[in-house]
């Protein structure tokens, strides 16, 4: 009639770990620096990181804004980098693009330059990235270097 120990205890670890995670993700929604890895951990699609950075960052972190979306940041006193993952396609309402480009596999990319933001975006799968970067400017073949470096 009673549940078993075992059975409890099981329920309590679970209680726990679901607990543990739903504040890791409101703490993730207020924009709480984490590091990447523990944020990419918590999202429910793959989020990959770039393997090419131009830039020499003295601070990373990331957050889980919503389930569907991440933000992984690079920066360092004068340039960030934000490369933005999410699996709601036709989320990043940019009125025009300058221009479509292609990355280094081939895919269809789009590129943007608007007051001091550089903007790529394209989708790979099921994921929409995209990357906004502040600073120095980089050179548009950077950007589409970084953004093709993200498999």
């Amino acid at each position: 009639m009673f549940p078993s120990n075992e059975r409890r205890k099981n329920r309590r670890v679970f209680l726990y770990l679901f607990g543990f995670a739903f504040i890791l993700l409101l703490i993730g929604r207020n924009s709480v620096p984490l590091p990447i890895a523990f944020t990419t951990a918590f999202i429910p699609f793959e989020v990959s990181e770039p393997t090419y950075l131009p830039l020499k960052s003295t601070d990373t972190y990331g957050n889980a804004i919503q389930l569907n979306q991440a933000r992984l940041v690079y920066k360092n006193d004068t340039e960030q980098l934000t490369v933005w993952a999410t699996t709601d396609l036709g989320w990043n309402h940019v009125a025009t693009w300058d221009e479509p480009v292609t990355l280094g596999d081939g895919s269809n990319a789009y590129f943007n330059d608007v007051d001091d933001t550089q903007m790529v975006s394209w989708q790979d799968g099921g994921v929409e990235y995209a990357i906004d970067y502040k600073g120095h400017r980089l050179s548009k073949d950077d950007l589409l270097r970084i953004a093709s470096s993200i498999q």
